[in-house]
């Protein structure tokens, strides 16, 4: 396992922040660790902090995945291919053609590999972001034939104390950030709401949130199958950014300086050579 996070922008505390009828670009947040490993009962061994995780599908749209790696890509480079194959796309013609793909890839495979569905687990969140500002996100598992579940908010796969660590310091975070933006609004009553930033949190500084959430779950130590650095991509009306992110423990930038959390694209391998996310963008400043 692994642990893969997607969100769709904006979801619960944000959504405080907006006045009412209010509508904003909306944008799709994926992430994940890059530590693949390999299951040695009664625990995981690592094998490389530097597998790819996070893969681009098209020029709006593109996956995380958990579970085993060699089919995994197999499957995402498939729908890939089928995808960029489409006439007059839209999404539901899309979801049907991801099932389908994921779904039959998947079954072939296994049994080239003569392994149990227990044994070969895989879970796919996609996202994707029209030029309108129209996001959608959706989960994909082999144990309900790859069939789509839309996603709204915040999505984790990963071993559950892993991710109920992850939901507890992005919330904690979320939650102060919004807080300070409302006091903010308080503080000075007499500009009107319509003259302030009806989203100041923007889809950009979640991603560091929840690069920073993860980082410090790599950090502790605290799962085995997580590690490595970050991988994380952002989806808007512009297409997929790759945001480069660092932090600092000295906040007068004197002392050691800036610690990278998200990975360099030369970092990253996959298992079957084909190319991720990250062999298409340039990382962005």
């Amino acid at each position: 396992m692994t642990i893969a996070v997607a969100a769709k922008y904006p979801w619960g505390d944000l959504k405080r922040l907006l006045p009412s009828g209010t509508s904003i670009s909306e944008a799709i947040i994926l992430a994940s660790d890059s530590r693949f490993s390999r299951r040695l009962p009664p625990s995981y061994v690592p094998i490389s902090n530097s597998g790819t995780k996070l893969f681009k599908l098209g020029r709006d749209v593109a996956a995380v995945y958990a579970g085993i790696s060699k089919i995994s890509e197999l499957c995402l480079d498939e729908l890939r291919w089928k995808l960029s194959k489409q006439k007059n796309p839209n999404s539901t013609k899309s979801r049907k053609i991801a099932q389908d793909t994921l779904k039959t890839t998947y079954r072939h495979h296994i049994a080239l590999e003569r392994l149990r569905p227990d044994e070969a687990p895989l879970y796919i969140l996609i996202g994707v972001c029209n030029k309108l500002g129209k996001a959608e996100l959706y989960q994909f598992s082999h144990n309900n034939d790859f069939s789509p579940l839309l996603t709204t908010g915040l999505k984790a796969i990963g071993h559950p104390e892993t991710t109920n660590t992850f939901y507890r310091l992005i919330q904690d975070e979320l939650h102060k950030n919004v807080e300070e933006q409302l006091n903010l609004r308080q503080k000075y009553p007499q500009i009107p709401l319509e003259h302030w930033d009806p989203m100041p949190i923007k889809a950009e500084h979640i991603a560091m949130l929840i690069s920073s959430a993860l980082s410090r779950i790599i950090e502790s130590g605290s799962d085995p199958t997580v590690g490595g650095k970050i991988q994380c991509a952002v989806i808007t009306s512009k297409g997929i950014v790759l945001p480069k992110i660092s932090y600092s423990t000295d906040p007068t930038n004197k002392g050691p300086g800036w610690t990278r959390v998200t990975t360099k694209p030369e970092e990253l391998v996959t298992v079957t050579g084909i190319s991720g996310t990250f062999g298409f963008y340039s990382l962005s400043d």
